[in-house]
């Protein structure tokens, strides 16, 4: 008995010049067609045989189809009719959503910052009357111990990769806390609490680097991402001391200082519209005066302090995509499309773009409260224990445990999303802050998911065409 087939509610048609790129979300496998061959899969609706399909089809028509038929079913464009994508969804969820294991660590040295940046996510949800604070060194211990114990939750992934990120503020103003995690964390290398593969990261403004704080980085391999916004003009229209001063210069020496001592140092730029007025002049000051190599484009979060211009999420969508296109030229890590690039090429599902989400990162207050995400630090939402807390366990949590769901794989607004399988749902910040629940869609991080897929369909189908690949698959 003859199969029947049907066209995939997953799958979506991207089309530029006559060429259709037949998608299916959860494949992530493009397979490029021309219109007859577009025509017939289509006819496969709800359910067909190939030879019902091929009724009427011309000679030259049925050759095509015939050729490209196998990797229509290979890519999920075409599946079995007796299957439903309910199914193939729930695999998805099944083998990634709900298993919160902890990777990730912030530590919140300071929530105080000697700047007084306009669209600083954090500072700007703190609320009026907050005592800032620095954490002391028993916290720092207590903070580490609590981490290495999460690690251990799951003996299966300890030796997996772990990653503290020492944050603010500005975590520079604490000093006595630096040195004392980095002193504790080698401890506890080499005496097993912690395994080799711990990673730490340090996100600073760097207007207070010394060169002997750049030595104790470089000595602990602490990677360090310095906030810049690009050029003086655009970082300064945003970024600021408290007293309203500029702060362009008192950055570029202390990259200058981090990278004259041998830290890795790259650069965080947030797309502001400073940076997004004169985007080539951005891209320059990123390549030529500061000459990153690993870099990361944040797009700008909802906020009433800092509101946004209209269609800023398309134009920051677009400058990723065109820093990117020059990046990659010059052998520039850049993270953001990086993440997107890797599922779509790798094929494998990408389901969380924020260590939150999937219920991976803990974040440690000054005062040692632990939540999931420090956009929360001011109002304390999703905090609920403390490093004291010896009988933690995530997988026990229920904040952790609906954190560790939430992916547009679990959310109906995004299934019929082409980006479905390579968007990893944004930030829950900013959905909650717009929408008021972490289960909205980040809307900024929809346009650019979707700019992102559409931009590396057409780039792969133009990188096969110099191979002269194309030739039988329709197109």
């Amino acid at each position: 008995m003859e199969l029947r087939y049907r066209w995939s509610a997953l799958t979506h048609v991207f089309s530029r010049g006559g060429i259709h790129a037949l998608y299916n979300s959860l494949k992530l496998r493009p397979i490029y067609v021309d219109g007859d061959v577009l025509a017939l899969a289509q006819a496969f609706g709800g359910g067909a045989t190939f030879s019902e399909v091929l009724i009427g089809a011309s000679p030259t028509q049925s050759g095509k189809f015939q050729r490209a038929f196998p990797a229509l079913c290979e890519a999920k464009i075409l599946v079995d009719a007796e299957s439903t994508d309910e199914d193939i969804i729930d695999f998805f969820r099944d083998h990634y959503l709900g298993h919160p294991y902890v990777s990730i660590a912030y530590f919140i040295l300071t929530d105080a910052c000697n700047l007084a940046c306009k669209y600083c996510f954090v500072e700007n949800r703190i609320p009026a009357g907050h005592l800032f604070r620095q954490m002391d060194v028993a916290t720092v211990v207590n903070g580490l111990d609590f981490f290495g114990r999460l690690m251990r939750l799951v003996p299966a992934h300890f030796e997996e990769e772990k990653t503290i990120v020492l944050y603010g503020g500005e975590p520079l103003i604490n000093i006595v806390a630096l040195r004392v995690l980095l002193g504790e964390v080698a401890v506890r290398r080499s005496d097993g609490r912690f395994p080799q593969n711990v990673r730490i990261n340090m996100v600073s403004n760097a207007t207070l680097v010394t060169p002997e704080v750049a030595r104790l980085l470089a000595e602990n391999r602490v990677g360090v991402a310095v906030s810049l916004d690009g050029g003086a003009t655009a970082t300064n229209s945003a970024r600021q001391s408290k007293d309203g001063t500029s702060v362009f210069d008192d950055a570029c020496r202390g990259f200058d200082v981090l990278r004259a001592e041998g830290v890795d140092v790259g650069v965080s730029c947030t797309l502001t519209e400073g940076s997004l007025e004169n985007f080539d002049a951005t891209l320059e000051v990123l390549l030529e005066r500061f000459q990153a190599k690993t870099l990361g484009f944040n797009i700008l979060l909802s906020s009433d302090a800092y509101p946004l211009a209209s269609g800023y999420d398309e134009r920051a969508s677009r400058a990723i995509i065109k820093g990117f296109e020059m990046f990659r030229r010059r052998n520039v890590f850049e993270d953001r499309m990086m993440r997107k690039l890797n599922a779509f090429t790798k094929g494998e599902v990408y389901p969380f773009d924020c260590g939150a989400a999937g219920g991976g990162q803990i974040i440690i207050a000054p005062d040692g409260a632990v939540g999931i995400c420090h956009g929360y630090l001011g109002s304390r939402k999703y905090f609920m224990t403390t490093v004291d807390d010896k009988r933690f366990d995530p997988a026990r949590d229920a904040v952790f445990v609906e954190w560790a769901q939430r992916s547009p794989l679990a959310m109906p607004q995004c299934r019929a999303c082409p980006a479905l399988g390579i968007c990893g749902g944004g930030c829950p910040l900013n959905a909650d802050h717009e929408g008021g629940s972490i289960w909205e869609c980040d809307r900024r991080f929809c346009v650019h998911a979707l700019a992102t897929l559409e931009w590396l369909i057409w780039d792969l189908y133009r990188q096969m065409q110099d191979l002269g690949s194309t030739d039988d698959m329709g197109a």
